[in-house]
């Protein structure tokens, strides 16, 4: 039940709640197949289809997954961990021979293997592992890559689980994807991918490169170095590379131990904890950046990440305290910065920090270097702030006439003799930055009259004289007509909504999309849509909304909108209700869903899954025909009141807003002295 849950999305309890709900009815929960002990084992084909049928659960990728979660659970005598470094071996030969798994003998996969990896030093031994169930797994890695749509993305779906089967290994040093385009960001900002060999010292990490693979164009031709370790973590590590396209260059023989030396453009993309040093001390992170530090040439640059209990904070262990001090005394630390919170998922109150490091310059005196001191501890990663980040990084890795021209967004100066002064206290800037744009009052004051002529035309239009006659009457008590009974008389038509890759949505889009968040109120109409001809060439079965359409969603996001202006994508699990003609039928698209948001049709009884008023069960109200033409009226007239009313608010809080920025940049006064705009003399224009 707990793979069922981990599948589908949702809570174990909601699984067996499935179960026992669903007892009896024409479409039970499916019986298992396999019964050993207390364990139970059901067909993945068939409770997909059920889940899909039911329209439960919070997964849209039913299909992909189920090849996934078969492969990681057969029911055979081999170890999790066997069978996860097995899989990923031969999406690793399928990367590399390009052929179908399955269509080849396991005699033959394993001589593909070693051709593929002679010295075994990636996948042969993982291959061979996996003994007389190769073929097996072979034929489930197929249907995997047929599934994500290619080995890169099924390896990607494959470590995804890593923190479902407690590979605390790698689970424990996974960094958020904010993370790590951050720090993709600012390495490919300051390198050049076609010169530059990106060198990760660490065992068993393999993020980092893989993000900034990801930023990279895809004909790049990426050279990495990395630490020829023999752990499985190691291995996984360079499997994983393989796959995503990076080309190998061989370490020093020695290793990257002290001492070890490089020749050549080179970027260091250094990760703590790695799963290699999750038991590291912070003088043990200090010795081996210094160890990189050391070695670094004039064409050398490193991008390292770690706690900001080693970079940043004060200092109780001596011995860390003196190798960061003779850190920032080789004149090689340009930025330090210190990132939010909540970016190691596996120890969200962990607080991360992020060294930049360049070559010395000898022309700059002891007493004058420096280095820029970032605190964005308390603002998100978005990308406004990750913007401004890699700017300064850019000008801090520049000359002295570089930092002078550059307007520092969050950065601060610092003298490397005032860093290292005040180590005690940790490295903090003296004070926090934050980004200030630079404000023309001319502009200012130009918005200031345009948003006030706006609203002095708004307060006009609703000035206007406004009334709706109504009659008050007993009601006649009739039934009200359901949905499903509309549907068969073709007075409504339902439509489901359009089942849409999340890839494709963007904010802005120039189409509309219509969704449950948009349904329910999470986030406005108009914010998320899509490319038109993407929607266009990729989903040509696709629908579009029409003018008064219903969009509603049934279950636990329940909520109804009434499109008015159309030409809008509905997204799954979102569905479209037609009235075919509101004026003869008196079905009014605003009346009806306003009557069904007021019904509360989302409650359920305490531990249901879904209320029992399955959405074609929803009464809906019919208003006599003879009135519908002035309901009709009277509706649109509300609308466009109320529209015109936000319209209003919208405006004066854009003035405010306006108002206020100039004040507090000192560029607008406000003054009793200052004449209004109406009372102006004419100036003479010659």
């Amino acid at each position: 039940m707990s793979e069922i849950a981990a599948l589908a999305q949702v809570q174990r309890p909601v699984v067996t709640m499935w179960a026992n709900r669903y007892r009896g009815t024409d479409r039970p929960f499916p019986s298992p197949t396999e019964v050993r002990g207390r364990q139970r084992r059901y067909d993945g084909d068939e409770i997909v289809h059920w889940i899909q049928a039911r329209e439960l659960g919070n997964n849209d990728a039913l299909d992909e997954n189920l090849c996934l979660y078969a492969a990681l659970d057969t029911g055979i005598d081999i170890g999790e961990d066997t069978v996860l470094e097995g899989i990923s071996a031969l999406l690793c030969l399928k990367w590399l021979l390009g052929d179908q798994l399955s269509e080849l003998s396991p005699a033959d996969l394993l001589d593909e293997a070693d051709d593929a990896d002679p010295d075994d030093a990636f996948l042969y031994a993982e291959v061979a592992a996996l003994g007389d169930s190769l073929g097996m797994f072979a034929e489930y890695v197929d249907r995997m890559v047929d599934s994500a749509y290619g080995p890169k993305q099924a390896f990607e779906a494959l470590l995804a689980q890593r923190f479902r089967l407690l590979r605390t290994d790698l689970s424990d040093s996974a960094m958020s994807p904010k993370a790590l385009d951050l720090c993709a960001a600012i390495t490919l900002a300051i390198t050049d991918h076609d010169r530059h060999v990106f060198v990760d010292p660490s065992e068993g990490s393999s993020d980092l490169l893989v993000a900034l693979r990801n930023s990279l164009p895809e004909y790049a031709e990426p050279l990495s170095m990395r630490n020829e370790a023999s752990s499985s973590a190691a291995r996984l590590a360079r499997r994983r590379l393989t796959v995503h396209g990076w080309a190998r260059q061989s370490p020093p023989v020695s290793g990257f131990g002290n001492g070890f030396a490089l020749s050549g453009p080179s970027a260091f993309v250094v990760q703590y904890p790695s799963p290699s040093s999750l038991a590291y001390s912070d003088s043990q992170i200090l010795s081996e950046i210094d160890d990189i530090a050391v070695q670094m040439a004039e064409d050398h640059v490193a991008v390292v990440v770690a706690p900001a209990s080693a970079l940043l904070d004060a200092q109780r262990d001596p011995s860390a305290a003196r190798l960061r001090s003779d850190i920032l005394r080789s004149d090689r630390v340009r930025a330090a910065v210190r990132l939010p919170e909540g970016l190691l998922p596996a120890k969200p109150g962990t607080s991360l920090a992020l060294w930049v490091l360049g070559p010395a310059s000898e022309a700059v005196k002891p007493a004058d270097r420096w280095s820029v001191v970032i605190d964005v501890g308390s603002r998100e990663l978005d990308t406004t702030t990750t913007e401004g980040l890699v700017s300064d990084v850019i000008a801090a890795m520049g000359d002295w006439d570089t930092i002078k021209a550059h307007a520092f967004q969050f950065g601060v100066l610092t003298r490397t003799s005032v860093l290292l002064a005040e180590d005690k206290r940790g490295l903090t800037p003296a004070r926090i930055r934050h980004p200030r744009a630079r404000r023309v009052g001319a502009d200012l004051a130009a918005k200031v009259l345009a948003h006030s002529d706006e609203i002095r035309r708004t307060q006009l239009e609703l000035r206007r004289e406004f009334r709706i006659p109504v009659e008050y009457r007993d009601s006649d008590r009739s039934l009200m007509p359901t949905i499903g009974q509309l549907l068969d008389s073709r007075e409504l038509r339902q439509l489901s909504g359009n089942r849409i890759d999340s890839e494709d949505l963007l904010v802005g889009g120039a189409v509309r999309v219509i969704g449950a968040d948009e349904v329910t109120g999470i986030r406005p109409v108009g914010v998320r849509g899509i490319d038109r001809l993407v929607f266009t060439t990729a989903y040509p079965n696709g629908r579009y909304t029409e003018p008064g359409d219903i969009v509603f969603c049934s279950g636990s996001r329940f909520g109804a909108i009434v499109d008015h202006d159309g030409s809008a994508v509905v997204v799954y699990p979102a569905r479209v209700i037609r009235v075919a003609d509101p004026a003869t039928s008196g079905l009014i698209p605003d009346v009806i869903a306003g009557h069904l948001n007021a019904s509360r049709l989302d409650t359920r009884p305490p531990g249901a899954i879904r209320s029992s008023a399955t959405w074609k069960r929803w009464e809906v109200p019919r208003v006599p025909t003879d009135r519908a033409a002035a309901t009709i009226d009277a509706v649109r007239t509300l609308r466009d009141r109320r529209s015109a009313a936000l319209q209003l608010l919208t405006e004066i809080e854009q003035l405010t807003s306006t108002l206020v920025d100039g004040l507090a940049h000192g560029v607008l006064a406000v003054g009793a002295d200052i004449q209004p705009p109406h009372e102006r003399a004419p100036q003479n224009a010659s």
